[in-house]
């Protein structure tokens, strides 16, 4: 980083000049080769935007989602990225913001002729998602424990969808879509809103994990996240990685 640059906020991380970023690596929020990059993805371009803008070098450490949580969680990182969920569980572990970059919500990947758009719709059906997801628990109380099949990662998840093991694999929905975009005879949904079942169907704020109690960091990063949407970052960068402009629309004003 130059010597003269100013940054746009002061506040402190691990290392001085650095922000070490332990990223859950799953295209396209996060997606890396190899350790030492190349990082592409959404989270990996505004990540690094963010750093920029306040004087940091981005560390980028790729990882699974359960160890990222547990390095962020035990202080060997500032932040967790990868596009994750703000819940009031997670606030109690780590910082999180008042606002949030995109919206999210559950998406289910099949084979096109079961198109699964409501949760009424998977009922029976064999149901493959992330360990230690967002989505697992409730998934198995809505379809029944027996019907949920946990993986480490969705390429194993998808692998078993095309090999007819599992019916579908539901996941966050950009996660989700990406499974599907380039694979003939398969699909996404996002899947429709259910006042049965709010935890599964509700819109959900999507945001970084932080280190807790280090308010000035919580503010740089919702005024980044303010002024991204505002001036179309969020939406250009959203368009450099795939996302269709409907589902990126979603994705930016939600339902």
């Amino acid at each position: 980083m130059a010597e003269d640059c100013t940054p746009l906020h002061e506040f402190s991380t691990l290392e001085e000049g650095v922000l070490n970023v332990a990223a859950m690596n799953a295209a396209p929020k996060f997606h890396a080769l190899s350790d030492s990059g190349p990082f592409e993805g959404i989270d990996a371009t505004l990540i690094t935007d963010f750093a920029e803008e306040n004087c940091l070098e981005v560390l980028f450490k790729p990882m699974t989602g359960a160890a990222a949580q547990l390095d962020l969680s035990e202080g060997k990182s500032d932040l967790f990225g990868g596009l994750h969920i703000k819940s009031e569980e997670r606030g109690e572990v780590f910082g999180q913001s008042e606002g949030y970059v995109i919206y999210d919500a559950l998406g289910v990947t099949s084979a096109a002729e079961d198109s699964f758009q409501t949760i009424e719709s998977l009922d029976g059906a064999t149901v493959g998602a992330l360990s230690g997801s967002f989505f697992v628990e409730t998934l198995k109380e809505a379809l029944g424990a027996e019907n949920v099949e946990e993986y480490q990662n969705e390429t194993n998840a998808f692998e078993d969808l095309q090999a007819g093991r599992i019916d579908a694999v539901a996941n966050q929905s950009m996660m989700s879509f990406n499974l599907s975009k380039d694979e003939e005879g398969y699909e996404t949904f996002v899947i429709e809103e259910d006042s049965n079942y709010p935890e599964l169907t509700a819109l959900l704020e999507i945001t970084w994990p932080h280190t807790k109690d280090v308010p000035e960091f919580t503010a740089a990063i919702d005024d980044y996240f303010t002024r991204a949407k505002e001036d179309g970052t969020v939406e250009r960068v959203l368009a450099d990685n795939g996302v269709e402009p409907e589902i990126a629309q979603f994705y930016i004003n939600g339902r």
